[in-house]
């Protein structure tokens, strides 16, 4: 199976087109929430998130970076102790580390349900409605951090 590798900016890509792919990314998590469609929203803003992580992960170790979940992108960061950044390293292990399980209940379990589990849809699309926001509050804290590291 081939490896999915991230482009890098300079290297494969403008920072231009990475702009543009995020921005659309950005709208569309926006549009998925003005329409209540939360399940996509959350997806998205996780497809946001790896791509800071892959970002920095690639930074870091002047390598490719293969595309990969939330939860291995973190552990590579911490596994080496790359991240010199006491800030970034703080939000991965404590907001975004804590985020991945709701996202996991949101994507994941959407249609099931436990046993023993009396499941309102309604009620499980405002905790889905909480975990896209939370994911955005997430992506903007990392993301605004991880720019003012680069323009130093």
């Amino acid at each position: 199976m081939t490896k999915k590798i991230a482009a890098t900016v300079g290297k494969d890509i403008t920072g231009k087109q990475k702009y543009d792919v995020m921005r659309a990314a950005v709208s569309r998590y926006n549009t998925a929430m003005e329409h209540n469609f939360y399940l996509e929203a959350t997806a998205l803003i996780e497809s946001l998130i790896a791509n800071r992580l892959e970002s920095r992960l690639a930074e870091l170790t002047s390598d490719e970076v293969e595309i990969d979940t939330l939860g291995n992108l973190i552990k590579k960061i911490n596994k080496s102790k790359l991240e010199p950044d006491a800030e970034l390293s703080s939000i991965m292990k404590n907001e975004i580390n804590a985020w991945c399980g709701k996202r996991n209940i949101t994507i994941h379990r959407a249609a099931k349900l436990l046993k023993d589990e009396k499941k309102e849809f309604a009620q499980f699309l405002e905790a889905a409605k909480d975990t896209a926001t939370e994911g955005r509050k997430i992506f903007d804290l990392y993301n605004k951090r991880l720019n003012q590291l680069r323009k130093k």
